[in-house]
């Protein structure tokens, strides 16, 4: 989850048997929300269409690489910098500062909570508006420019969504969800920072429940580029929402820092600040483990990449049993060739 913008709580649904339902706006619980986030390889969804479809993801393998967090937006340091913002999702690094606007949803832009780059857009991004039904269509455009360590950034792009599909769903757990929709999301965006040039391209199919603040599966497709049409990475996945809770735990963010060169070169090292006594582990984004290890030298870890496929790989901590820490920072480390 990536460079996406990109997440379930009280809403009204109105449905009579095999009609296509209506969401309504959901409501955000006051104290917010956390739940695990799952990665596994990635499936083509079905083909859209307006009758009643059945989806049954149960026993999808995936790992918990990481924690989304959902909490009011008051509660956070950025706050003043998002006007009219009302909850902010927390993602490893990545903080969306989001609201509900004349019943749209919409990002107002984001934070990197590793090096404190803010970046509220000028023009905010409207990703779907409420009611949400079957055909529901919105697009929109965003972005900010400014200037960043003295050199100027810019970013804007453009994004669509339509709701294109309904029914039923089974989560990888087990869970049932009688009422669904399903929206196809697309987002294409330039990023142009000190000379260089990126091209971002999203592709998500998300599913809606009559709860759900933002959806609760995903299938996903990333694709960067340079100004020369050359890609830079791709990658590929499913990724769900496990074990939500209504609290959300404090995180030590003392204890690791951002790992750098990112992008790298495979075969370069990667020098991931932490504290001494720290398990981690390296894993693609299909779930398989490339490295991992117990943090020695005081201050870092330094992690080979020989051998790594060009991509995203996902850095993070472990707990003392070998698990990941899902209160921890997962960071998303690009790979060159």
């Amino acid at each position: 989850m990536n460079k996406a913008l990109f997440l379930f709580l009280s809403a009204t649904s109105t449905t009579t048997a095999l009609s296509q339902p209506v969401f309504a706006e959901p409501e955000m619980p006051g104290l917010g929300y956390t739940s695990e986030l799952v990665v596994g390889a990635y499936f083509a969804p079905t083909v859209g269409s307006e009758a009643p479809q059945s989806w049954d993801f149960s026993g999808i393998p995936g790992s918990a690489v990481g924690l989304m967090e959902v909490e009011p937006a008051s509660t956070s340091p950025y706050a003043d910098a998002f006007d009219g913002a009302e909850w902010i999702m927390t993602n490893g690094d990545q903080l969306s500062f989001l609201s509900v606007i004349g019943g749209e949803l919409t990002v107002l832009g984001n934070v990197n909570g590793s090096n404190g780059v803010t970046l509220p857009f000028s023009d905010p991004l409207v990703q779907w508006a409420y009611p949400l039904t079957f055909g529901t269509q919105v697009s929109d455009v965003f972005g900010t420019e400014q200037t960043l360590f003295g050199q100027p950034y810019s970013l804007s792009g453009q994004a669509s969504f339509e709701v294109d599909a309904w029914g039923s769903l089974v989560m990888p757990d087990g869970a049932e969800f009688p009422e669904v929709l399903r929206g196809v999301y697309g987002q294409v965006y330039t990023e142009a920072y000190d000379g260089d040039t990126v091209i971002w391209d999203l592709s998500q199919v998300t599913y809606f429940t009559p709860d759900s603040v933002l959806p609760i599966f995903y299938h996903e497709m990333l694709e960067a580029s340079d100004l020369q049409g050359n890609v830079l990475l791709e990658a590929t996945d499913v990724a769900w929402y496990a074990n939500g809770v209504l609290s959300v735990p404090p995180l030590d963010q003392t204890a690791w820092g951002l790992p750098f060169p990112n992008p790298v070169q495979a075969g370069d090292e990667v020098t991931w600040p932490m504290s001494s006594g720290l398990r981690w582990r390296a894993m693609s984004m299909e779930g398989k483990v490339l490295d991992e290890g117990l943090s020695i030298d005081e201050g870092r870890v330094r992690i080979s990449t020989s051998g790594w496929e060009s991509g995203l790989v996902l850095l993070m901590a472990l707990g003392d049993d070998g698990s990941p820490c899902i209160s921890c920072p997962v960071h998303r480390v690009v790979i060159r060739r």
